[in-house]
Formats: structure tokens, C-alpha cells, sequence
């Protein structure tokens, strides 16, 4: 197979470590050099090659595609319930999932991906897919975007740093992927914040901490301001264990004020409406998505529930992912211009906990019985109104 390829793909390709590592700014094109790899010697006859993601969905929505097209019109069989091409030597290509760990056991390959491998867990590697290379002296190859120093990609990235190992490394920004302009990453830049931009975009391990508002600091965001009329709620439901609603306001300068939370333990959907209602009846709410189709304890779903209590409830149709969230609450606690946009009343004292000791772990945010549920209630409605896709302010006000 014929690739164009550029000098920085070309040096990749041509290497002789048997494990290679790229660090990388979102977009600039790793999943098309996942396939570039996977393929760029011949197939020999019955060999297995594979390209894992950290889950069997992103296997099918990121690469099945390009890997059908790259095939079309070729002597090759197609299985769609696999995801795997079979070629007439019999040498196979298969996209898998990493959380279906029993499917990775047990079988012999030549030449593994793991894409995004900072969001498998750790022996996914050594347990797993490593085994499977012994037999053949086989090859991996591994791609991400940083999430941290904490974190197994990392410690990769950093052996393939070190002369004398089997491990190779490079990093790369978005914008040398070549495929992304200046003036989009521009535009990025002014829509994230300064962490988020340099860790996705500059593809920065340094600048990416395992806090999940890391951009949150006391002496700047937590301060007493005026109320605007610009009122709303967030709400997380926290099913059998704490229930929290936020309320908040936006001002003319659009800049979001916390002024009063709302924490019950071991309650319920009509309670937490009742005490809203005590402190903003009619409000906008912006809560988890999940509750159009859940309850608390009830027949009712927790939305129709607040909707019933007189709240406009405006969620979207499936739950943002936990690092839109982050992005957006971090992008709003100070953007990469360093401006400032939340802020939070020092009477909301769980709130602030929450910002100060919420830690995340391969990009999901630690959870125990009361921490955690004060910063959902501020994230729904701060990733629905501000966040990168964001449609902005929702209602007319």
C-alpha cells in the first residue's frame, strides 16, 4: 500500500524500536497514523494485527471506516460484527476494545495499536496485550494526547526518552499534524482554558494536573458579588446517595456568580424541588441528562418532576463525557487569555471543597459517597451554556 507521507510520519515509520510512543495535540491525525503503521510492511500469511481503543465503541466509531475504505474494491472479507478484515493469505485486521479484556487473551500477534492508551487501565498492557507479541518478537505502537504526569502514558512517554531501551518517543503539537490551521488552533485557544489548551493542543503532560478544576483557586474565584436577575440551577440527582442543586447567575459581562447550594443525603427528587422552589422557583434548570429516564423515588422521572415543581428544565439528549465538563469548568475558572469568569459566594463551602479536592484518574473524576456531587450540579449547566461546542447562552433573557 502507497502512503504520502510527511518527514515527521516518515522518521516514525522508518525507526527500528519495537515499542513507539507519540504524544499529540488533538486532530493532528493519529488515528490516520495508527493505520499507517498498522500497515505499512505486508501482510505475511495468517498473522494478526490489531488496533485496540479503550473501548470496543471508539473502535468502530474512530477507524472502521478508514479501514473499510482503504479496502474497498480488494480480495478481502469484511466483518462487520468482528470489525476485522480477513485477506486472502489469511492474514487478519481487527479493531478491539480494551474493556473487553477476555477477547485480547490468548491469541498471537505481529503488531498492536493501543490508541488513547491513558484511558485503558494500566496492565492492559503488561497482562495483556504485551503476552500476546512474545511469540512472534511482535511490535506496538502507542498514541495519546496527555492527561497527566500521574498516568501510564506518561511513564512510556518518558522511557522512550531514554537512550538504550526498547521504547522510542516523540510529541507532537496539533498544528505540526498538518492538518489543522493556525487560525483554528487560534480559535481554540480563545475557548479553553490555558491548561486545556496546552495539554490538547500543545500536547503538554506538564500542564495537566490530576485536580479536576485545577484553574480553581481560592484567592481569586471565591468572593462576595451582586445577584443579577439572570438566575438558574444546576442539579445532579445523585442516585442513592447525595442530591445537590446550584444556583447561580450570569451577569452583563458574562460572568457566572455561585451564591447558594442546596445538599441532601438519602432524600429524593420532591424534596430537593421543594427547597428550590424556597429559593428560586421558576428558575432554568440545567441538570443530569440521565434524569429523563430515571427516578429517585418515584414513578416519575426526576426531570418531570422539577418540571411539575414549575422548573424550565434544559438538559441535552445524552450526558456530556466527564472531560467536556472539566474542559468548560476549567475554561471558565481562567481561559488560556488568563481571564476569569466563575466565581464562587465563601458560604457555599461544600462547593468549594468539591473544587479543591475532586481529583480525576484516566480522565474520570474520583467519586466517594458525599464529594464529587456539589461540582456535577455546577458542570451540567457551565459545559450546556459555555462549553467548546457550546450553543451558548439558552434562554432569552
Amino acid at each position: 500500500m502507497e502512503w504520502k507521507i510527511d518527514a515527521q510520519r516518515k522518521a516514525i515509520l522508518q525507526d527500528k524500536s519495537r515499542y513507539k510512543v507519540i504524544c499529540s495535540g488533538r486532530r493532528w491525525g493519529k488515528s490516520f497514523m495508527s493505520v499507517m503503521w498498522l500497515l505499512h510492511t505486508p501482510l505475511k500469511s495468517n498473522e494478526r494485527r490489531w488496533i485496540v481503543f479503550p473501548t470496543y465503541r471508539q473502535a468502530k466509531m474512530v477507524s472502521w471506516s478508514l479501514l473499510k475504505d482503504l479496502f474497498a474494491g480488494k480480495p478481502v472479507r469484511i466483518n462487520e460484527t468482528e470489525l476485522s478484515i480477513t485477506l486472502d493469505n489469511g492474514a487478519k485486521i481487527e479493531l478491539k476494545g480494551a474493556d473487553k479484556p477476555d477477547s485480547l487473551r490468548g491469541v498471537s500477534t505481529t503488531m498492536v495499536v493501543l490508541d488513547e492508551y491513558s484511558y485503558m487501565k494500566e496492565n492492559v498492557w503488561g497482562e495483556i496485550i504485551q503476552p500476546t507479541l512474545a511469540e512472534t518478537q511482535g511490535k506496538a505502537l502507542f498514541v495519546g494526547t496527555p492527561t497527566g504526569i500521574q498516568n501510564h502514558f506518561y511513564d512510556l512517554y518518558v522511557k522512550g526518552q531514554s537512550k538504550g531501551s526498547d521504547y522510542k518517543s516523540w510529541q507532537f503539537t496539533t498544528l505540526e499534524g498538518g492538518f489543522i490551521s493556525a487560525e483554528e488552533v487560534e480559535n481554540a485557544k480563545k475557548n479553553l482554558d490555558k491548561r486545556t489548551f496546552e495539554q490538547e493542543y500543545l500536547a503538554s503532560f506538564l500542564t495537566a494536573a490530576n485536580r479536576a478544576a485545577y484553574n480553581f483557586s481560592r484567592d481569586i474565584h471565591c468572593k462576595k458579588m451582586d445577584k443579577s436577575p439572570r438566575m438558574f440551577w444546576g442539579v445532579d440527582f445523585g442516585v442513592a446517595s447525595y442530591m445537590t442543586a446550584i444556583l447561580m447567575c450570569e451577569n452583563t459581562q458574562g460572568e457566572v456568580y455561585v451564591f447558594d447550594e442546596i445538599g441532601l443525603q438519602n432524600s429524593n427528587t420532591f424534596e430537593l424541588a421543594k427547597l428550590m422552589q424556597e429559593k428560586g422557583r421558576g428558575l432554568p434548570v440545567y441538570p443530569d441528562p440521565a434524569g429523563k429516564a430515571r427516578t429517585s423515588n418515584s414513578t416519575k422521572s426526576d426531570h418531570r418532576i422539577l418540571q411539575e415543581a414549575g422548573f424550565t428544565v434544559i438538559a441535552k439528549k445524552a450526558n456530556p463525557t466527564q472531560k467536556d465538563r472539566m474542559n468548560a469548568l476549567n475554561k471558565m475558572l481562567e481561559d488560556a487569555t488568563g481571564k476569569h469568569r466563575l466565581f464562587i459566594n465563601p458560604k457555599c463551602k461544600n462547593m468549594i471543597r468539591d473544587l479543591e479536592l475532586c481529583t480525576v484518574e484516566n480522565g474520570q473524576i474520583l467519586k466517594t459517597e458525599t464529594l464529587s456531587h456539589f461540582l456535577d450540579g455546577l458542570m451540567y449547566p457551565i459545559e450546556y451554556r459555555y462549553g467548546f461546542k457550546g450553543q451558548g447562552t439558552s434562554i432569552q433573557w
